[in-house]
């Protein structure tokens, strides 16, 4: 996961109220991956690492492959369980005294027996196992966003085109003219392009030519019915 656009303006929302939102680093992160910290400032100026965080003594840019909002409960700090007191009496008088106990027999001193251990040569220690540690991995590069992408989209009848920028976006949903959106494709120079559209504008013609036959007929039923009144 990673910060989406609605992530983006909702931190852009929180730190307006003068607050430091809180965001977990991803592994795209590199080292840092799964530590927590807090966004400062955004800068989306068209590069990617827009997004400056400080941890611990650090104050650094990530882009929003790097980081993602924390999950609800993630990171709360957990309160210690009290400890339990316990109940038996204190004091003196306050516990049964123990009945005395008789005397326990001393054991018999054993013989000492002088034993003749066998000359041992020493035993050659086994080699320490080689525990190899993986090398810090380094701060991943992250996912390059193409600098600008327009999108031009026909939908009930009518054309409209997006645009984003990086992880922004900068045009959402507006209006294009008919005329416009047909340049536009034929524009772009791909037999494809020209095949599908071509398509659409077929219907769009046929929808067009029966609402079009249905006005005629409208018009033909009001023109007799005034022909009847005079």
């Amino acid at each position: 996961m990673s910060l989406s656009s609605a992530d983006i303006a909702h931190l852009e929302t929180v730190l307006a109220q003068g607050k430091k939102p809180k965001v977990v680093f991803t592994d795209a992160a590199g080292q840092v991956a799964g530590r927590t910290g807090k966004v400062v400032a955004l800068d989306p100026a068209g590069v990617d690492d827009f997004v400056q965080v400080a941890f611990g003594s650090d104050e650094l840019s990530f882009s929003a492959a790097e980081l993602r909002l924390p999950a609800p409960g993630e990171g709360a700090r957990r309160t210690p369980a009290p400890r339990q007191r316990s109940t038996a009496p204190t004091g003196p008088g306050l516990l049964p005294d123990d009945p005395p106990r008789a005397p326990e027999p001393k054991p018999a001193p054993k013989p000492v027996v002088s034993e003749r251990k066998p000359v041992t040569e020493p035993e050659t220690p086994a080699p320490e196992a080689v525990v190899k540690k993986k090398a810090a991995r380094p701060r991943a590069q992250a996912a390059k966003h193409p600098e600008l992408t327009v999108t031009l989209t026909y939908e009930d009848g009518e054309w409209s085109v997006a645009a984003t920028r990086g992880a922004r976006t900068v045009v959402k949903g507006a209006k294009v003219a008919h005329t416009n959106a047909l340049t536009m494709c034929q524009a772009s120079g791909s037999d494809e392009v020209n095949e599908v559209v071509s398509e659409v504008v077929e219907k769009i013609r046929s929808e067009a030519a029966e609402e079009a036959a249905r006005l005629r007929r409208q018009l033909d039923e009001a023109e007799a019915r005034l022909a009847e009144l005079k």
